[in-house]
């Protein structure tokens, strides 16, 4: 085709022409077009007859913005939970992802299928298969390719069909089943009755759950239903409406179940997060408090302040008593001085401040005995025995006042020291106690961090709690899984669709291709093409061989094309005057051209003008002329009178050929192995010098020129050189040799003929030789068979 479109570009066509005449190098073989259409529809039919049918199922969800809800559970900065806004393509993967589509398989036990055999097509079950069967062996064991068998009811139980092959044993429902590699359990539906289902068949299959996941993922559809909307649509097209409205509602479900946990997870994590902090938080705790306790036990330390208070008073105390000692120390010494004065009776002060009891009643007994005796002395005198007495008894008095002053100044001392230790052990307290107060605020304040974040996370893991059992869902279902009543016929659209555009592509595809690949010469158009400057004088039509030869009168598309040869080699053929000899050669580049065919039709066309016309087989090497008048091969001939000179010219004439006066026949004789040497020793032009008074026309059959040289030997000799070619068998690659020959100047005044036209019945053929005509040539070509035009296409 790509030849053909830069042959009308060379040929100035218009682009309609173009348009035109592609359509038509197709549209000759609308048969094949039609054939096709009609076989590939036929399979598009059978296919959807023997096919499945399937259904859509359809549900939609609308993810809800759970967002704002988030923030305010998250205003607290301290917050761990976190939000997003929603990604519909996210989400999209996430109802498509293998984990969440395997816990549906396994939730509904995709795994294993039921099919109820029928005539032609077998029905895939689901709710309402009449038993279920139990693996006993995980899916880990399954065989891929041994994992399906049949089961056929029988009124005692059931048998099994594996390789097509019907077991003799009769199983129960409920047994065991070990005859095949996975054991399984076949356990009946309790509404089932067996006998009312007797010579049902029934297929099993169990796949592997990768498998199914995978099948799943591939044929289920999440589309979005707008741009801005958020709402997804969920297809799935199956052969059972039922089973494809569970999976998808169970798709739903585990979606929104994984959201739900996804959510519920962070609220998870942070109560587990607060629990294992309150394991630690405990034991800090515990340690603070056992530290705290034992500062106080080791320190002596209830409450600080009011231990403080105690100790500054017990300091102020000690310090007051301290000073008491001390003015009791200096009353009782002055006490004791005044009394060592033995040698006076004078009264001693009473009540001067000594807190001794028994020392102010002897000094009062004392004070007492003096006033007696100044009483007594007044009276009595000196030496008044009561006098006497009453000194005695002074004396003993101050000596026992004595006494008691020494022992009450010795307890003194001792009270001074332990006050004195009371004092400073006071002081050390006192002064400790700001120490104390650091070491005992730094424990509280420990302690009370501790228990602040302590109460912390036990609001938030009761804000958590709360949080999780009241977490709401992500998505709100618009539409649960709805199955449509009228099952998939946009697929048998698609598929008769199809089957339409193969049907006419695959033979345009075969032409194109055998086109593209054809290096054959087909029609004229060739011609103009590849050698343009050299003329086609004539298109010879395809003959079977009952109709090689023209004959008299003959009316025949053959003959009318040898009139038209005959027409146009007129103006060709070089002037020369009235009687004068025409010599016309017939050549071509391979053998099988035709071209004897075509020199002997020439001739005959010729002779019925009643011209005297005479046929010269100069092809030495392979001569083909006598295979049309059934005579000798080797009767005598050109070879004869070439090579031997007594041989006279007139015993080569056959006359009178097929009982034509007007035409003459030269065979080409015995073969000969040195043809070349022959035609060029002279005697041939000698003969076309003898014939040319002879006759009006010479035609002379040469040999192919690529093959051998001969006709270069002796082309000089002609006045037209008839170049034949045959429709699809010579190579369009000739056409630029036989231009380069022209050139050369080897062959002289070259013309074309094309031989065998229309063997593939092309268009450009029909048209040209269809008016007047046709009715004969149909009736030849109606005997071609089928296999010649499958050979051409």
């Amino acid at each position: 085709m790509n030849v053909l479109l830069k042959k009308n570009i060379k040929l100035n066509t218009t682009p309609e022409e173009n348009i035109k005449e592609t359509i038509l190098q197709y549209l000759i073989y609308w048969k094949w077009f039609v054939l096709g259409v009609v076989i590939c529809s036929g399979v598009a039919f059978t296919y959807l007859r023997f096919s499945k049918t399937s259904y859509q199922t359809t549900a939609k969800i609308k993810f809800l913005d759970n967002s704002q809800d988030e923030i305010e559970r998250s205003s607290d900065v301290n917050s761990i939970e976190f939000s997003d806004k929603v990604n519909l393509n996210n989400e999209i993967e996430v109802l498509k992802s293998q984990l969440l589509l395997r816990r549906v398989a396994l939730d509904l036990n995709l795994t294993t299928t039921y099919y109820l055999d029928e005539n032609i097509n077998s029905t895939e079950l689901w709710s309402n298969c009449p038993f279920k069967v139990i693996w006993l062996n995980t899916q880990d064991s399954i065989n891929s390719k041994k994992n399906k068998f049949s089961i056929a009811f029988e009124k005692e139980g059931y048998k099994i069909i594996s390789d097509d092959k019907l077991s003799d044993q009769i199983f129960q429902f409920g047994q065991k089943n070990k005859v095949l590699e996975q054991p399984f359990v076949l356990v009946l539906n309790n509404k089932v009755i067996p006998e009312k289902r007797d010579n049902e068949q029934y297929t099993i299959n169990r796949i592997p759950l990768s498998f199914v996941v995978e099948e799943l993922s591939n044929s289920l559809k999440v589309v979005s239903t707008t741009k801005e909307s958020e709402v997804l649509s969920l297809l799935l097209i199956g052969e059972n409406k039922d089973k494809s409205e569970a999976i998808i509602n169970s798709i739903i479900d585990e979606f929104n179940k994984d959201g739900i946990i996804d959510r519920q997870l962070i609220s998870q994590r942070t109560i587990d997060f607060v629990n294992e902090r309150f394991i630690y938080l405990s034991n800090e705790l515990d340690s603070i408090e056992n530290k705290k306790q034992e500062f106080k036990k080791d320190n002596k330390v209830s409450f600080l302040l009011e231990d403080a208070k105690v100790i500054a008073n017990q300091k102020d105390s000690s310090e007051t008593e301290y000073y008491t000692l001390e003015m009791q120390i200096a009353l009782a010494k002055l006490l004791e001085d005044t009394l060592k004065n033995e040698d006076t009776f004078e009264l001693l002060p009473s009540n001067i401040g000594i807190e001794n009891e028994g020392i102010n009643t002897l000094i009062a007994d004392f004070n007492k005995a003096i006033l007696e005796r100044k009483k007594v002395l007044q009276s009595g005198g000196k030496q008044n025995p009561l006098v006497l007495a009453l000194s005695d008894k002074l004396i003993g008095l101050r000596k026992n006042i004595l006494n008691s002053i020494n022992l009450l100044q010795k307890k003194l001392l001792i009270s001074i020291d332990n006050v004195q230790s009371l004092k400073q052990n006071n002081t050390g307290s006192f002064s400790s106690i700001p120490t104390k107060e650091k070491i005992l605020r730094t424990i509280e304040r420990q302690q009370y961090l501790k228990e602040k974040l302590y109460l912390f996370l036990l609001q938030k893991r009761e804000d958590a709690s709360v949080s999780k059992a009241i977490t709401s869902p992500s998505i709100k279902v618009v539409d649960y899984a709805i199955s449509n009543l009228a099952p998939e016929a946009s697929k048998n659209n698609v598929i008769y669709l199809v089957a339409l555009l193969l049907g006419l592509q695959i033979p345009f595809m075969i032409i194109f291709l055998v086109q593209t690949l054809d290096t054959k010469i087909h029609n004229k158009q060739d011609f103009d093409l590849l050698s343009p400057d050299i003329p086609l004088v004539a298109e010879i039509p395809f003959i079977t061989e009952d109709h090689r030869v023209i004959k008299n009168n003959d009316r025949s598309v053959l003959a009318e094309a040898f009139r038209i040869l005959r027409t146009n080699i007129a103006y060709l053929m070089p002037i020369k005057k009235y009687g004068e000899c025409s010599v016309i050669f017939t050549a071509s580049p391979i053998k099988g051209e035709g071209k004897t065919f075509v020199s002997l039709n020439l001739a005959l066309t010729l002779s019925s003008m009643d011209k005297k016309v005479v046929l010269i087989g100069a092809d030495l090497r392979n001569p083909q002329l006598h295979k049309y008048l059934n005579s000798d091969k080797n009767q005598i001939g050109l070879s004869n009178y070439l090579h031997d000179t007594r041989t006279v010219w007139r015993s080569l004439i056959n006359e009178n050929v097929f009982d034509n006066a007007f035409f003459n026949i030269v065979f080409s004789g015995p073969l000969t192995p040195n043809p070349a040497e022959l035609l060029s020793n002279g005697r041939f032009e000698e003969l076309l010098n003898i014939l040319k008074k002879e006759y009006d026309y010479i035609i002379v059959d040469t040999a192919p020129t690529i093959l051998v040289s001969d006709t270069f030997l002796i082309s000089h000799l002609s006045d037209l050189t008839l170049y034949i070619t045959r429709a699809d068998h010579t190579e369009k690659k000739l056409l630029t040799y036989s231009l380069d020959l022209k050139n050369q100047g080897k062959l002289k005044n070259m013309a074309y003929v094309i031989n065998n036209v229309g063997t593939s019945q092309g268009y450009e053929y029909n048209y040209g030789y269809d008016f007047g005509y046709g009715d004969d040539y149909r009736k030849v070509t109606k005997k071609a068979k089928w296999f010649r035009i499958l050979k051409s296409v």
